[in-house]
């Protein structure tokens, strides 16, 4: 039932050959993504928008204050054009009128000006102590005096007001009669068609006015894009067509056209460019000889480490041989003493020896791995042998454990080497185990489906940095300082891909979480 095949090369080679990687290779073979440039508004439409924006406001507004002013100015004038009217009739009236005669003062009111019969009215009110009476009138809008009258009978003085209502004019009061004054002359003069005439004016001027400024806004538009646009796209395609080509392309240079400005940043921009394929050319060439550098003292590392290794191998031999015997005769006479749980004990240190032992073995005879040796396996069983193995070393150091099977199978069956596995779960324990110096828990979580059979072990400590992420695989990086080696995930994640499975980080919010996957094994095959 059990299969054999090559093992892996051993992780030191390993280490040396991913060294030795291009740099395509090292970023996964993809080439950088052009630069994406979010759309916008070109400089050409920003400065005719704001010019067009400018001008509405200031042509408007210049509009605004000269028509305004104007407008008062129009308005003053009939102002005074009213009170010189009010004066000549008053002397008209104390000529023909001068007792306030009602007739007399109807016929006068009756000559007056034709040419402003609907634009002004006249009336006399006359006075009764304090009130005021119609006396006569022009037509028959006026026929109630207003404060302003009484105010101009009462002052004896030429009183000068504006009305809105009925509607907007000019009212115009001064006192009547000779010797004493027997009322009051009340004038409206109608401001509506001056009104109307500034209504029309402001509109024509604002109707010319944002013409004006769009004709404006689109003659600039039109200048910018052509001095400033136009040179302006040519360098950035330029620009483009370089970055498209790369950096070990040969650079021709953007083209220097336009205005002044423009040429002058075109000249900077190549001046920049050829100053950065220097330094990149001087870089590169530091570049590999670091690497060469690197990979020579690597290799000297790895065969340092190689003669170390056989140093070490052979000279733990012997004694590993020694004390393997000598357990096997201490279970042996505990076996005769019916003592089961210590036996058991002994066994599967025995067990963990002559797993050692074949390490040794394997290094002195094959300088690697020993043999891989694949069968089916059921993964659980060795996951709850090697808890209860480390039970003690867990109770030191306040850690619990559990084994959480995900699947309905009481046994989880992957191709494996048992051996392989025991070491990879045991670097992933003593990992979890060293994690949480002040106790903690550790969970194994199997589970599988038709093409894979996995172990996830994951523990509640403090968790990895991003930057201890990164280079999580990777020889020689290890989180312990002196403690470690940082030879465990990388021999262990060879180990899982040599039987055909992986080894991988699960990301989780707390703790760490691994997850080991081998081949499954079909149930049916041991039902």
């Amino acid at each position: 039932m059990g299969q054999t095949g090559p093992v892996q090369r051993g992780a030191a080679s390993d280490y040396w050959e991913t060294l030795a990687l291009s740099a395509d290779e090292r970023t996964g073979g993809v080439s950088p993504e052009p630069l994406r440039y979010p759309t916008t508004v070109s400089l050409a439409q920003r400065l005719a928008a704001l010019t067009v924006a400018f001008a509405i406001l200031l042509v408007l507004g210049t509009t605004e204050f000269t028509l305004s002013w104007s407008g008062r100015s129009r308005l003053d004038d009939l102002r005074r054009e009213s009170e010189a009217l009010a004066e000549t009739w008053t002397a008209y009236l104390n000529r023909a009128a001068p007792t306030g005669d009602s007739t007399a003062v109807a016929q006068a009111l009756a000559f007056w000006p034709k040419q402003h019969f609907n634009e002004t009215s006249a009336a006399v009110f006359r006075a009764r102590g304090d009130e005021l009476s119609l006396l006569a009138a022009s037509d028959s809008r006026l026929v109630a005096p207003s404060q302003g009258d009484r105010d101009a009978f009462r002052n004896r003085t030429l009183e000068a007001w504006r009305e809105s209502e009925p509607e907007p004019a000019w009212r115009v009061a001064r006192p009547v009669g000779v010797g004493a004054s027997y009322g009051v002359l009340s004038m409206a003069v109608s401001t509506r068609t001056l009104e109307s005439q500034a209504r029309m004016e402001r509109r024509i001027a604002y109707v010319s006015a944002a013409a004006a400024a769009l004709f404006l806004g689109v003659a600039i538009w039109w200048l910018v894009r052509r001095w400033v646009g136009g040179p302006l796209e040519q360098l950035e395609a330029s620009m483009e067509e370089t970055g498209r080509k790369g950096p070990r392309a040969v650079f021709a240079g953007v083209p220097v056209a336009g205005p002044s400005e423009i040429r002058r940043l075109a000249v900077r921009y190549n001046q920049l460019q050829s100053a950065l394929r220097a330094r990149e050319r001087e870089s590169e060439a530091r570049g590999e000889l670091l690497a060469l550098e690197e990979r020579a003292r690597g290799l000297e590392r790895a065969a340092l480490a190689e003669q170390a290794g056989a140093e070490f191998a052979h000279e733990i031999g012997t004694p590993l041989n020694t004390v393997n015997g000598h357990l096997q005769l201490l279970r042996e006479d505990l076996a005769r003493r019916a003592d089961t749980p210590i036996v058991e004990r002994i066994q599967a240190v025995l067990n963990q020896m002559s797993r050692v032992s074949g390490i040794v073995r394997a290094k002195l005879e094959r300088g690697g791995w020993p043999e891989l040796r694949v069968e089916s396996t059921d993964v659980l069983q060795i996951a709850e042998r090697l808890l209860e193995f480390m039970d003690p070393a867990l109770g030191t150091g306040r850690v619990t454990s559990e084994i959480v099977n995900g699947t309905s199978r009481r046994r989880l069956w992957a191709r494996c080497d048992p051996a392989l596995v025991e070491q990879i779960l045991l670097n992933l324990f003593k990992n979890a185990l060293e994690a949480m110096p002040r106790g903690g828990h550790i969970r194994v979580v199997a589970g599988g489906d038709f093409d894979q059979t996995w172990l996830e072990v994951a523990d509640n400590g403090p968790g990895l940095t991003s930057r201890v992420r990164e280079a999580l695989f990777q020889p020689y990086t290890t989180t312990k300082e002196r403690a470690g080696t940082g030879l465990g995930l990388p021999i262990s994640r060879q180990l899982a891909r040599a039987m055909g499975g992986d080894l991988e980080l699960i990301p989780t919010s707390t703790g760490t979480r691994w997850r080991l996957t081998l081949p499954s094994v079909d149930e049916d095959a041991f039902s």
